[in-house]
């Protein structure tokens, strides 16, 4: 692997104006193109083999292929209607000339309005309903729909705008997270390295590997159901590790020019030293991710693949782009003062205090702090790894609360058109109007009585604020359940469990539950049959590549443990914060939210393979260390002192990027930025610098131990095999 990665490196280095044209043409291409043709996201949710979906099958089998179904969205106005008809009336003529539809006004027929639902018991609230995909309609048509309802808000009623036509409003008005994260990386890196050049390099590299597996997202999502919020994770995931990858051999290149190299075989040097462990590291968190296809539901497995298919990208140009690119910046990727050393020290030239300059006195300046460090962090490893063990047992403990439910749209920020149109719903026609559950079978008329007989059931049961009457067309009846609890209640999903266990079985009426409420809680069940199958297989696949990679018995297991327990205390800070609604107002949110079902199986699988990108750099030194010495104490405090600074700029860069995404809109995307940031923080601060560490200088040399290695490596006792594989 080490002369593959050397020798792509030294190819693209040589080549770099070329490499970085081809990478530029071939992104800017694919993402144009991408652009061109429009991302066809969506958030349809269907888990396949459940009685939503089988209900969702039944409907759309009705529905016919002839035309396709277009989406509407809700607009509540609540307030003194009597005494604004005429306002009410304006607002109708405004949406119908910015939608070229017909729109109803629920003032013209009150009795009728009221029966359909459209208008509030009391009159005081209607429904204006406006149809058309806001994301194929644009920004304009957007801003024109939003704008005719200025007469309701100037009028003093009130106005929410429910999904999906909300949901983008929503967006166009919130914080760029990309854009913070961008930028936030780049302040951390420009302080960490002291030259603009060297901080733009991991962040455009970053950028272009970003916008390459975007586009191929994007192009993809016309052939499968890929979410919006798959692509936001996708790019928080790879603008994070395409910077880090770029950093580690950043860092290394920068090594190897103090030490007197000229920037190709600089270049060549870092794609050898960290390149391999980028690849590793890469490939890691792409199976990871990938093993969210083990749901068996679509929306879900995309989450995965998208977050694949742009740390895929973000290896390749780790790989080719990164080495042309700093073969390009040459000596300016270093601090001025530096590169004056730099190029004495090419040159054999003496240096300023009159000595000939060498690699001591830089590794002094610039690694010095954690020379001093990582002896300290071994000396004491009981004391050290207790102190650790403590620290993630005490921040996992809320875990232990978890309780999974279903987020909505009275989730949403403060403010929000999702959250007013859910809070209005709520208030002027009850909490479970947000919750509506429809039963759907194949009948006709003839089936009515059953029906009938069925609706009377379910209207007099306790939890159930209203049944519609039965409905039967094209060969299917369908019927719609109001419960008297909203779409997170507890409540809520008792009455959908019942009505398929109970009651609907005993009616004799072939019926299944759908809706989105029922189809969120057909998800749960999957993922909680599925999560331990994700569980067992992540971390199985996890361990044989790291057990092949540094051949050793021991790593692997200890690799598991320690990302485990950092898993545990991002999900316990998550409880702590999320669930139990500590601080949530600092992320803009103004109440406990629930965690839905997908959150900790994505978490896990993401957070798992980017807990063994700072684990495989680590090591990777330990080894080379261990290989040259035969020390295992040495290697240990050897590996540390070497990859520390490089890591805690890494940890920073990606918490920096994760927070970032906090200012979505969207408060699931909240959730992964804050769980992705303490996952990190605490992965490259308790678990690298005390619990590996003392791990590792406990275990002495039996964590390098493999099957047929007999001689321990060093100067002395060093076989040929382990020379060329150190050489390698």
């Amino acid at each position: 692997m080490k002369r593959l990665v050397s020798s792509l490196a030294r190819v693209c280095a040589r080549h770099r104006w070329l490499t970085i044209a081809a990478w530029v043409i071939a992104v800017g291409a694919l993402f144009g193109s991408a652009y061109l043709v429009g991302p066809a996201l969506q958030d349809d949710l269907e888990v396949t083999g459940s009685d939503s979906q089988v209900a969702a099958d039944v409907l759309e089998a009705r529905s016919g292929e002839e035309e396709p179904i277009v989406p509407t969205s809700r607009i509540v106005v609540a307030g003194d209607l009597s005494g604004h008809a005429d306002v009410v009336q304006e607002v109708v003529h405004g949406l119908e000339a910015a939608t070229g539809e017909t729109v109803e006004n629920p003032l013209d027929d009150p009795a009728a309005a009221t029966r359909t639902g459209t208008l509030a018991q009391a009159g005081d609230a209607l429904v204006l309903t406006v149809s058309g995909d806001p994301k194929e309609e644009g920004r304009t048509w957007q801003r024109d729909v939003d704008a005719a309802l200025d007469p309701a808000r100037s009028a003093g009623l009130e106005v929410g705008i429910g999904a999906p036509l909300g949901t983008q409003i929503d967006r166009a008005g919130g914080v760029n997270s990309e854009l913070v994260g961008v930028v936030a990386a780049l302040i951390v890196l420009f302080f960490a390295l002291g030259s603009a050049l060297a901080a733009l390099a991991p962040v455009a590299t970053g950028i272009i590997a970003v916008a390459g597996g975007v586009g191929s997202v994007w192009l993809l999502s016309h052939g499968f159901t890929i979410s919006e919020s798959a692509v936001t994770l996708a790019i928080m995931i790879g603008l994070g590790v395409g910077i880090d990858y770029t950093l580690f051999l950043l860092s290394r290149f920068r090594a190897a020019l103090r030490e007197g190299a000229d920037p190709v075989e600089a270049a060549v040097t870092s794609g050898h030293t960290a390149g391999e462990a980028a690849t590793m590291a890469g490939v890691t968190v792409a199976i990871c991710a990938t093993g969210l296809a083990i749901s068996g539901v679509e929306f879900v497995a995309w989450l995965g693949y998208a977050t694949a298919i742009v740390v895929i990208v973000a290896v390749a140009a780790t790989l080719t782009l990164t080495p042309a690119v700093l073969a390009a910046i040459g000596y300016r990727a270093l601090a001025r003062g530096v590169r004056r050393e730099a190029l004495a020290a090419r040159s054999g030239a003496p240096a300023a205090d009159g000595g000939v300059q060498g690699d001591a006195m830089t590794r002094a300046s610039h690694r010095g702090a954690w020379d001093r460090l990582a002896p300290r962090l071994t000396r004491h490893p009981v004391i050290a790894g207790v102190s650790a063990a403590t620290l993630l047992v005490v921040l996992s403990l809320p875990a232990f609360a978890l309780q999974l439910g279903q987020s909505s749209a009275g989730d949403a920020l403060p403010g929000s058109n999702q959250r007013q149109s859910f809070d209005l719903t709520a208030e002027y026609w009850g909490a479970g109007q947000n919750a509506a559950l429809l039963l759907v079978a194949e009948g006709g008329e003839e089936s009515l009585a059953d029906w009938q007989a069925l609706a009377g059931d379910i209207a007099a049961r306790a939890d159930v604020a209203a049944v519609s009457p039965p409905l039967a067309r094209d060969g299917v009846v369908t019927m719609q359940v109001t419960p008297l609890t909203g779409p997170s209640d507890d409540a809520t999903a008792a009455l959908v469990a019942e009505l398929r266990a109970d009651v609907i079985p005993g009616s004799g009426v072939d019926a299944h539950v759908g809706g989105a409420v029922a189809t969120r809680l057909d998800l749960s069940d999957r993922i909680a049959e599925r999560l331990p199958w994700l569980i067992g297989i992540v971390i199985a696949a996890s361990m044989v590549l790291v057990a092949f990679t540094f051949r050793s018995v021991l790593l692997p297991v200890k690799a598991a443990v320690c990302n485990l327990l950092s898993i545990a205390a991002a999900f316990g800070v998550l409880v702590w914060v999320f669930q139990e609604g500590h601080g949530v107002e600092v992320l803009g949110l103004d109440g406990p939210m629930p965690l839905d079902p997908y959150v900790p199986m994505m978490l896990f699988a993401v957070l798992f393979g980017l807990s063994m990108d700072y684990e495989v750099f680590l090591l990777t030194s330990m080894r080379q260390a261990w290989l040259r010495d035969g020390d295992a104490r040495v290697a240990t405090t050897r590996g540390l002192a070497e990859t520390g600074g490089v890591i805690s700029a890494a940890a920073l860069i990606m918490i920096a990027v994760f927070l970032s995404f906090t200012f979505s809109t969207n408060p699931v995307i909240k959730v992964f930025g804050v769980g992705l940031a303490v996952a990190v923080l605490v992965d490259a601060t308790v678990i690298r610098l005390l619990l590996v560490p003392a791990v590792m200088t406990l275990l002495g040399r039996a964590a390098w131990w493999w099957p047929g290695r007999r001689r321990a490596p060093g100067p002395r006792r060093q076989s040929s095999a382990e020379t060329s594989e150190v050489s390698t």
